[in-house]
């Protein structure tokens, strides 16, 4: 794969299309929010004889949640060509029949964007697993697992500080997220069981939310160790 995920139609599998995908199958607590997005993987401009749109500007420093909504939403029609958004207002697509979601919130240092994938749910954390996830960690150049103990599932998540997000950066961590997603979630349920995020009913993925940033119950941030 290159350094952008090219959602191009086809699955791993070569066989039926996504049933969490845009178009009539697509879950309720899911918008599409490009007129593009539509079939089992989000297609890229190109898919159309069109070129993808021009990565949007950036003017300053980004302060205001909603001013760094609006310029990753830009960011990911530039990559992607369209994408989804779901009942909690994250940006999402598909890749490979892994579904990835980009998030933007504030936190103790200012706003971050938030790159993960729910790659495995209804499985145990045991000592196997564990083991698994961080000699896995310990080799991966952007991301992290990590375990949700309240939904029983598995999470590869990685962080952006967004006052100074670009494109580059952002399409780095975008693709580095979904090919990892997209390659270890069968391997994960092969190996220590439940089964993969997009196995999983319709409801049960809409309730999907990352923890907060903001220094309550989500994970420690910058400012909890300074």
């Amino acid at each position: 794969m290159s350094d952008e995920p090219r959602p191009d139609g086809e699955t791993r599998d070569g066989g039926d299309e996504d049933p969490t995908s845009t178009g009539s199958n697509a879950p309720s607590g899911r918008r599409r929010d490009d007129p593009r997005a539509t079939g089992s993987h989000l297609p890229t401009t190109a898919a159309h004889g069109m070129s993808p749109p021009p990565p949007p500007r950036r003017t300053g420093v980004f302060v205001d949640v909603d001013d760094l909504r609006e310029h990753v939403g830009g960011l990911l029609r530039s990559i992607l060509g369209g994408h989804e958004v779901d009942a909690f207002g994250n940006f999402t697509f598909t890749h490979e029949n892994a579904r990835v979601f980009v998030t933007v919130a504030t936190s103790p240092i200012g706003p971050q964007v938030g790159v993960f994938s729910v790659t495995n749910i209804d499985i145990d954390l045991d000592p196997d697993l564990a083991g698994f996830l961080l000699t896995t960690n310990h080799r991966l150049g952007f991301g992290a697992f990590s375990y949700d103990p309240q939904n029983r599932a598995v999470w590869l998540r990685h962080t952006l500080l967004g006052t100074t997000i670009d494109l580059p950066e952002l399409q780095s961590a975008v693709a580095a997220i979904a090919t990892t997603a997209a390659g270890l979630d069968e391997r994960i349920r092969d190996r220590f069981g439940g089964r993969t995020f997009q196995e999983a009913p319709d409801d049960v993925q809409q309730r999907m939310e990352p923890p907060s940033p903001d220094g309550g119950d989500g994970p420690v941030s910058a400012g909890g160790y300074l």
